[in-house]
């Protein structure tokens, strides 16, 4: 077998394969009586025809690809194996000539990554978490919205009001917002910065038109630094009855007896909000600093099974909420293709990711340990019962089925791999292993006991 191999793309080849003539000559004879077999040839009993007399009849083509779809998964082992590559995928046949037979096949590799030495790399560890007063008198006031009480009122819209109203935002020329009876909170928070303030002092049944601009850093990346020309109209006028802070509240908010309970919970959940936050800053440091020094290549086919694996997901979704996919699609607005072209920048970072952290795990041998899995599917059990009603024991055994249990496993593994990149990076690692050394050294000795005063 002669194979060449000629590179395409990023991590893809084309193979121009030409096999050994006695392997197709064979795979042409079995071919014809198998042909044969099945559509007898008149004056021969079935499978006994004439090589020569079933190639006429049926034509070589015919023959040929009824021999490739015999032969063809050798002929493939014994060429990737030739040309010494790695597929991604099986890669399928085309005929480029029949008499000799020469076949070509697009083939997608594996990616490859090569880490620089991320070792010598350094990033500036995040501050420490402080919370102030202010943020947890923040955090009740949002407890005392989620409990208050909404009048409606027949007089002109205040801050800290709540409004129905029809919301159009046109930027040029482009309907960008189309809300009708939409729901809001006049506060400060409402984007762009000045919505809030234009509305004050409409009335029921009232429409203004104003002009404000979205941040260049706004989340919402299609309207992050346009400029908007809204028209509003207010249906409803609420005025906020808020609870008092006290006990009472905090009864109602959950399983606290005092308001100091619930001052301390919501102290608590703020910190790990914001430690999680702030590690996940670490991260996206890291990686950036990881990816600049490494080399990472892959094939289009890589990031088209991560988009097909999301939209497998999302259709399954969607159906199980009692939607057909296509209905969900008119409803946004956007056809598949768009949906795909929408996710797939997201999907190809989130790729180069995961693969960095691969390599990381190979280089520094990340293991998991069945305990660590144990705990983790454990607590993720807890919050699923808590949030489903469902028992914690079904709530596991759904957990436990294999698929769900790999990818637990695999997401808790990358997660490792990223805490310790952090963890090198920002030096603790080294912090971490001078501190287990002098915790040794400090350690007595069985065989030297510690001397007494």
């Amino acid at each position: 077998m002669k194979v060449t191999k000629e590179t395409i793309g990023p991590r893809k080849v084309t193979l121009t394969i030409e096999p050994d003539q006695e392997t197709i000559e064979q795979g042409l004879r079995k071919a014809a009586r198998e042909i044969s077999q099945v559509q007898p040839v008149e004056g021969f009993r079935p499978g006994r025809a004439p090589y020569t007399l079933v190639q006429r009849i049926y034509g070589r083509e015919t023959v040929l690809n009824e021999a490739l779809r015999e032969i063809a998964p050798s002929i493939y082992e014994q060429a990737v194996d030739k040309a010494d590559i790695e597929p991604l995928e099986p890669g399928e046949f085309e005929v480029e000539s029949q008499d000799p037979v020469v076949l070509k096949m697009d083939v997608s590799l594996v990616p490859r990554v090569e880490l620089g030495e991320y070792t010598e790399l350094e990033i500036e560890p995040e501050p420490q978490v402080a919370i102030s007063q202010e943020q947890i008198q923040q955090e009740l006031e949002q407890v005392q919205r989620e409990h208050a009480e909404y009048e409606p009122v027949e007089r002109p819209v205040q801050l800290d009001d709540q409004i129905v109203a029809s919301v159009e935002g046109i930027s040029e020329d482009e309907l960008i917002i189309d809300q009708e009876s939409t729901t809001l909170d006049v506060t400060q928070d409402l984007m762009p910065p000045g919505f809030a303030e234009a509305l004050l002092g409409m009335e029921e049944g009232e429409t203004r038109e104003f002009s404000l601009t979205y941040p260049e850093d706004f989340e919402n990346e299609e309207l992050a630094g346009r400029h908007v020309d809204f028209t509003v109209t207010v249906n409803t006028v609420r005025q906020v009855n808020l609870p008092e802070l006290d006990d009472d509240l905090a009864k109602m908010a959950g399983d606290y007896e005092t308001l100091d309970e619930l001052r301390e919970s919501l102290t608590e959940n703020l910190r790990e909000r914001l430690e999680a936050e702030a590690r996940e800053r670490e991260v996206d440091a890291a990686m950036e600093a990881l990816l600049e020094v490494s080399e990472v290549e892959y094939p289009e086919a890589a990031v088209d099974r991560e988009v097909e694996a999301i939209l497998r997901n999302q259709r399954a979704r969607i159906q199980q909420s009692g939607l057909n996919f296509e209905d969900y699609l008119r409803m946004t607005g956007q056809s598949e293709q768009e949906l795909r072209s929408q996710i797939r920048p997201d999907v190809e970072e989130r790729l180069v990711r995961n693969l960095l952290l691969q390599e990381l795990i190979r280089a520094e041998d990340v293991t998991l340990d069945e305990e660590e899995l144990e705990e983790e599917i454990d607590s993720m059990a807890e919050n699923v019962a808590e949030a489903t009603g469902q028992e914690p024991k079904e709530a596991k055994e759904r957990l436990q089925q294999n698929g769900t249990r790999f990818s637990i496993h695999n997401d808790l593994l990358m997660e490792k791999a990223s805490d310790l990149l952090v963890d090198i990076l920002t030096g603790r690692h080294t912090q971490e292993e001078e501190s287990s050394e002098d915790t040794k050294e400090e350690k007595p000795s069985e065989e030297q006991p510690a001397s007494e005063e």
